[in-house]
């Protein structure tokens, strides 16, 4: 589970009334828990709470990497299921997936470039990423990168990741948030090594 709403400390992540993550501070997600396959109830509420904020039902399938990820503000949540690509990239790559998890910004065109790259020069890499959206996973060469969020058509920044470095192997998720403290902040999750 993935807590992505501005106003909650920490969530928890109960699976058929059994709790299974606790205290998933803001900007960060649980381990990985394993639960059977088919019909499953997914709840999240507030540490140390019994007020339910999420309520849904959803089917699992055997093998199957998944991430709930809690969005908006609790007064407005909503909640997506993404399905995981945690297999291997390949030889020398990383795989990287970019998330707009972030209710202040709106849709946005998302730059995945090399550090130190103008993005005047380059065309995005996602056009228009709405809020709650998921792009697809890159798959890139190890090294050091930076990712840039500006309104869809133009080249100003709302939010610069700063530089990133990617080993071999790694297969990670970036969320794009609101900062509690004002304007937009990033947290980069490690899905799999």
């Amino acid at each position: 589970m993935v807590n992505a709403t501005p106003d909650e400390g920490g969530l928890d992540l109960l699976v058929d009334t059994k709790n299974v993550a606790s205290s998933v501070r803001y900007g960060a997600a649980s381990a990985y828990s394993s639960v059977g396959s088919g019909s499953r109830q997914l709840q999240v509420e507030p540490t140390g709470s019994t007020t339910v904020l999420i309520d849904r039902t959803d089917s699992v399938s055997s093998g199957a990497n998944l991430t709930l990820v809690s969005l908006n503000f609790s007064f407005n949540i909503s909640s997506i299921l993404l399905t995981d690509d945690n297999s291997a990239p390949t030889s020398g790559n990383f795989k990287l997936r970019i998330f707009n998890a972030s209710p202040g910004m709106g849709p946005q065109d998302v730059y995945l470039v090399t550090f130190g790259t103008d993005i005047n020069s380059v065309d995005p890499t996602f056009s228009s990423l709405g809020f709650g959206s998921a792009a697809a996973y890159s798959t890139l060469a190890a090294g050091d990168y930076e990712v840039f969020f500006t309104p869809p058509g133009q080249k100003f920044i709302n939010l610069d990741s700063g530089k990133l470095t990617f080993s071999a192997g790694q297969i990670r998720t970036l969320l794009a948030l609101n900062n509690p403290a004002g304007a937009f902040m990033s947290t980069l999750l490690a899905d799999a090594n």
